[in-house]
């Protein structure tokens, strides 16, 4: 594929943890609990698609945040499934979980983990998504915000739109 590879949906996990300082490759997969080869190809990837900023290990985070924004729901579009048990994401998460009194929770499938709570559940960006509770908080609230933005309720894709941008800095 080359150049035309195309950026997945754990290159999004990539981009949003680069939104801190980023640390070494080694660093960075322990963090989300990968291989470093895997967060290498995410930079090449991210980098092709103009979401890295360039010549260092950091996001352009007005390109992420206009990616999330207007693209991530048509790419990768979260749909709500059956009831179980997980980690809390999109509105039942912080930091919009203080936002709206939602009578439904939408998690992430982890029956086994320690925060998990009964909702409804949509598939997460990449399988380790709720271990980043406990190994990347910060990363874990920014994709949390991310699945409300990938979710069709006008109301709180504008709510995390205006977080979203308030957390990566970006001023619309």
């Amino acid at each position: 594929m080359g150049v035309f590879e195309r950026t997945g949906p754990f290159d999004i996990v990539v981009a949003l943890r680069l939104c801190a300082p980023a640390g070494t490759l080694a660093q960075i997969a322990d963090e989300l609990g990968v291989v470093p080869s895997q967060i290498h190809a995410a930079l090449r990837r991210l980098g092709a698609a103009g979401l890295l900023r360039p010549g260092v290990r950091a996001t352009n985070t007005r390109a992420l945040a206009e990616f999330l924004a207007h693209g991530i729901r048509f790419v990768f579009p979260a749909t709500k499934s059956a009831l179980s048990t997980g980690v809390p994401t999109a509105y039942s998460a912080l930091p919009l979980s203080a936002e709206f009194d939602a009578l439904d929770v939408i998690v992430w499938p982890a029956p086994r983990h320690p925060t998990a709570v009964q909702g409804f559940t949509i598939a997460p960006l990449y399988p380790a998504a709720p271990e980043l509770i406990t190994r990347s908080p910060a990363t874990y609230q920014l994709l949390a915000v991310t699945d409300a933005l990938r979710m069709t309720d006008p109301r709180v894709r504008v709510t995390a739109r205006e977080r979203l941008d308030r957390m990566l800095g970006v001023r619309s």
